[in-house]
C-alpha cells in the first residue's frame, strides 16, 4: 500500500506525459542502434567483465589481416631499466587532500635482475592553492581534473614522479633501454616530446601496457598470439611506434609502444627479449619494480599515524558513504 501511494503521489507531482515522451525517445534511439549494434558484434568473439576485473581471453580473437614478425634476441648486453609507482589516498581536509606515492627502478642484464633502488614514499598535498611535494607542480587543467577526481588525481602523481624518473634514466651516459609501466600515449599520461626525441647515449624508451583497448579490438593480437615464438606486429609509426607483442613462446600479448629507437624496433626488441627474464611473457624487471612500489597494508597505517603526529592532525569519524547511501543489497556502480 504505502509503494502504491508513492506511485500515486509522484504521478500527481510529476508530468508523467512528459516522461513517458522522454522513454520513448530512448526506445527509438535503441531500436535505430539496434540493427548497427547486431551488424557489429553478431558472431563476434566476447569476453564478459568480472566485477571490473583484468581478464585475458583464453582462446584466440577471430583471425586478422597482417603477419607476425618473429622477435630475435639481440645478443648484446644492455641494462635494462624498468620503472613503476603506486599511489595512495592517506585522508582528506575540507578544501584538500593528501596522497602518498612511491616509485622503484629495477635494472636487468643478460637475463638476471642485478639491482633495483625505490624513491619514497613522498607525501603529496593537493589543494586549489597548488600541489607540495611533487618534482613539478601541478597547474591549471592538470590540477584542477586532478582535485575533482581521487583515482584521477592518484594516476596524474604517478605519472608526474615517473617523468621525473624516465627523464633521469634517459639522460645517462650509459646506454640502456628504459621501460615504463603502461602506454606511452595515455591521455591522462602526458609525456612531453623531448622524452620520445634521440639522445646522445642512444637509450630507448619503451611503454609496456598491461590493459589495452588495442589487445581485445585489434584482430592482430590473435595472428601474434598464435606465433610460435616470440613475435610483434606493427600497429602505428611515428615519434612513438605502437606494436602488439609477446616476449615468450606461450607468454600473453600486449601493447608496446617504443620511442627513442633510431628508427630499429626490432632491435630494440631483441634487446628486451635478450637482457630480461619473462614470466608469462612479462618482463621480471618491470614486475619487481611493481611488487617494490606498492604499499603494503602496515605502510598505509604506518603513514597516517606519521602525519597524525607530524602535523598534530585532528581525527574526525567516518562512516562508508556508498554503502549508507545506496544500501546493503548494492554490490556495483
Amino acid at each position: 500500500m504505502r509503494n502504491m501511494n508513492t506511485q500515486l503521489n509522484v504521478a500527481a507531482t510529476v508530468n508523467m506525459e512528459s516522461l513517458d515522451l522522454l522513454a520513448k525517445e530512448f526506445r527509438q534511439q535503441f531500436d535505430l542502434s539496434s540493427e548497427v549494434i547486431h551488424e557489429r558484434l553478431s558472431g563476434r568473439r566476447f569476453v564478459f567483465n568480472r566485477d571490473g576485473t583484468e581478464t585475458y581471453p583464453f582462446d584466440d580473437w577471430e583471425t586478422g589481416d597482417g603477419e607476425a614478425l618473429q622477435m630475435l634476441p639481440t645478443q648484446e648486453t644492455v641494462t635494462i631499466a624498468s620503472t613503476d609507482s603506486s599511489c595512495i589516498l592517506l585522508g582528506e581536509t575540507s578544501d584538500s587532500s593528501v596522497y602518498a606515492v612511491r616509485a622503484a627502478v629495477c635494472f636487468a642484464s643478460q637475463g638476471v635482475v642485478r639491482g633495483y633502488f625505490r624513491i619514497g614514499p613522498m607525501v603529496v598535498h593537493l589543494s586549489s592553492k597548488g600541489s607540495c611535494g611533487l618534482p613539478s607542480q601541478l597547474e591549471g587543467y592538470e590540477l584542477r581534473v586532478a582535485l575533482s577526481d581521487h583515482m584521477i588525481a592518484e594516476r596524474i602523481i604517478r605519472n608526474t614522479v615517473e617523468k621525473r624518473i624516465l627523464a633521469s634514466l634517459l639522460s645517462f651516459p650509459q646506454r640502456m633501454v628504459v621501460v615504463a609501466d603502461g602506454s606511452l600515449k595515455h591521455p591522462l599520461d602526458s609525456y612531453p616530446d623531448v622524452l620520445f626525441r634521440d639522445g646522445e647515449s642512444g637509450s630507448a624508451l619503451m611503454g609496456i601496457s598491461k590493459t589495452s583497448a588495442l589487445i581485445s579490438s585489434n584482430k592482430l593480437s590473435g595472428v601474434v598470439s598464435r606465433a610460435k615464438g616470440p613475435a610483434y606486429a606493427p600497429v602505428e609509426d611515428g615519434m612513438v611506434h605502437t606494436l602488439l607483442a609477446k616476449f615468450a613462446r606461450d607468454g600473453l600479448v600486449f601493447r608496446v609502444d617504443v620511442a627513442r629507437s633510431r628508427g630499429r624496433v626490432p632491435q630494440t626488441l631483441g634487446t628486451v627479449l635478450y637482457n630480461d627474464n619473462f614470466s608469462a611473457g612479462y618482463p621480471e624487471s618491470l614486475r619487481v619494480a611493481h611488487h617494490l612500489s606498492v604499499f603494503a597494508r602496515s605502510e598505509d597505517m604506518a603513514l597516517k599515524a606519521y602525519i597524525t603526529s607530524r602535523y598534530g592532525l585532528k581525527q574526525l569519524r567516518s562512516f562508508g558513504l556508498r554503502r549508507i547511501a545506496l544500501g546493503g543489497l548494492s554490490n556495483s556502480g
